[in-house]
């Protein structure tokens, strides 16, 4: 309306200035009051304008914020499915577990279980709601309660929760308890014998009691590193899914390593050779538990070399499958493991007949640890042996 009054104003004007004495002047004055009401608009409709638009974009990006941090912050898997089983969303946990770059490619091609596959494809048929267990056992061990549903515009919805740790812990328990009432029974009897005849045949006889006693303190030596293994293990089964990210100097960690065996090393006069190339020097893990892993390789070439043998401890190149790895090798000049030994050796409890007759001492958990420790870091040992002549243990890790 008042853009209407304004130009019917300038006409008017226009008129009087040319059929009249008006002056320039006056003519002016009238002609800025209509260009004012021209473009005039109402201070009070624009803040309320702006302050409403402000709230509905606030609102809006608040909602898109919560809504972000919330599914982010999630620790269950999320992801969405086209027609075609394209993902076409996934959030951080999702990200983590499968990579960064999952988004716009088929689910098959990224997540390679069957069963989920098989469940994808039912729910689109019936649109049912799917639940299915998954338990995955390479390269680590895995647990999945999976929930498969429809959404709007034929799009799927996955939820992965991960029930890895739970399942662990009640796998552990049964194992745990099974495997030490076992290895622990047989130094209980002996200490249970030798105290029983201390305290009865022996009870009068000192010397035969300090012999008695000294036998005891070296079972329950045994009893006790049994079972820091056993927790050691247990601890890390626990956490074998949790990746490792921190950088990690290997050099650093064997040389400490050599250091803390020093006097074994001295004792049975070894020439222990270490050589790590810079370029191979830095990887992602743990560093306490690669301290474990070399230190449990360092002590087996130790314990089943001879007297003046060397031990090698180098790196090089990995030329294999795993790109952007790295390759540290111990090799010794031992008694070398026999053949049908080698595939059995990382099992827990197990040990070499070798070992048993040349009664070398060990909890035969060492390796099991190891290759535990090993499969965290998203890595592989490899080993090869010649039986009488030595043993070759190769750990390949991810470079930082």
């Amino acid at each position: 309306m008042l853009k209407i009054i304004s130009t019917i104003g300038f006409l008017v004007t226009l008129v009087l200035f040319l059929n009249s004495d008006i002056t320039v002047e006056i003519l002016f004055v009238i002609n800025i009051f209509f260009i004012i009401t021209f473009f005039y608009k109402p201070i009070s409709t624009t803040r309320s304008f702006q302050k409403n638009n402000t709230e509905i974009s606030g609102d809006r990006l608040t909602k898109n914020d919560l809504q972000e941090l919330f599914i982010n912050q999630l620790e269950d898997i999320i992801i969405i499915l086209n027609k075609f089983n394209i993902i076409t969303y996934s959030n951080k946990a999702a990200v983590e577990n499968f990579g960064s770059n999952i988004e716009g490619k088929h689910i098959g091609s990224e997540i390679r279980i069957p069963e989920l596959l098989d469940a994808i494809d039912n729910n689109k048929i019936d649109k049912e709601l799917k639940k299915i267990d998954i338990e995955l056992k390479i390269p680590v061990f895995k647990f999945y309660k999976i929930s498969i549903a429809s959404i709007k515009s034929d799009h799927t919805l996955v939820i992965i929760r991960d029930f890895t740790e739970m399942r662990k812990s009640q796998n552990m328990r049964s194992d745990f308890i099974a495997n030490a009432s076992h290895e622990l029974r047989t130094p209980l009897v002996s200490l249970k014998g030798f105290l029983e005849t201390i305290t009865d045949s022996a009870k009068d006889d000192p010397k035969s009691q300090k012999k008695f006693l000294e036998i005891m303190k070296s079972e329950a030596n045994k009893m006790e590193v049994l079972i820091e293994d056993l927790m050691l293990l247990s601890r890390i089964e626990l956490q074998e899914h949790i990746r490792l990210k921190d950088k990690v100097d290997i050099n650093e960690v064997i040389e400490n390593v050599i250091l803390l065996n020093s006097k074994k090393i001295s004792e049975k006069k070894l020439n222990v050779n270490l050589n790590i190339k810079e370029k191979e020097r830095f990887v992602i893990g743990d560093k306490e538990k690669l301290s474990a892993v070399f230190l449990n390789l360092l002590d087996n070439a130790i314990k089943y070399s001879g007297n003046s043998k060397s031990v090698k401890i180098e790196s090089f190149e990995n030329t294999s499958g795993l790109k952007n790895y790295t390759s540290i090798s111990v090799i010794d000049e031992g008694f070398g493991i026999a053949p049908e030994d080698i595939h059995r050796i990382t099992e827990r409890f197990f040990r070499t007949e070798n070992a048993k007759k040349l009664k070398i001492e060990g909890t035969g958990l060492g390796l099991a640890i190891t290759k535990h420790i090993i499969n965290q870091h998203r890595g592989e040992l490899k080993i090869t042996s010649k039986f009488g002549k030595g043993s070759e243990f190769i750990v390949s890790l991810p470079k930082h």
